[in-house]
């Protein structure tokens, strides 16, 4: 075997380790079926795994949001006019790194087939 064939092996098995690393690291979506909450009651805004008070509290104290008192807001947020329905959407970081992935393995294969 040549050393660009090598290269392409270790290559194209990186971009495979890329598709499937998001599924080993992905979020736990039984606590948000569990408390039939959404990823930003625990998570900041910045998303996954930055958690907030109420995301720390949870880690804490035995995954169990019994006991918690949250912090008054400081100010009143207005209520809703309108009933929005939210649903737990936990794969949303995972299908964008698939995504992302299956993109970089299509631009290797194009690569590799114009060597």
């Amino acid at each position: 075997m040549t050393k660009k064939c090598i290269h392409q092996i270790i290559l194209l098995l990186a971009v495979v380790l890329m598709i499937y690393a998001p599924s080993l690291s992905s979020a736990r979506p039984e606590y948000a079926v569990k408390e039939s909450r959404n990823c930003p009651y625990c998570h900041s805004a910045q998303g996954p795994p930055q958690l907030n008070d109420v995301g720390v509290y949870y880690g804490t104290h035995n995954h169990s949001f019994e006991g918690f008192v949250a912090a008054p807001k400081v100010s009143p947020t207005p209520e809703p006019t309108t009933e929005v329905e939210i649903g737990v959407h936990m794969n949303t970081w995972d299908v964008g790194l698939r995504a992302m992935a299956t993109i970089f393995l299509i631009l290797l294969v194009v690569y590799v087939i114009r060597l």
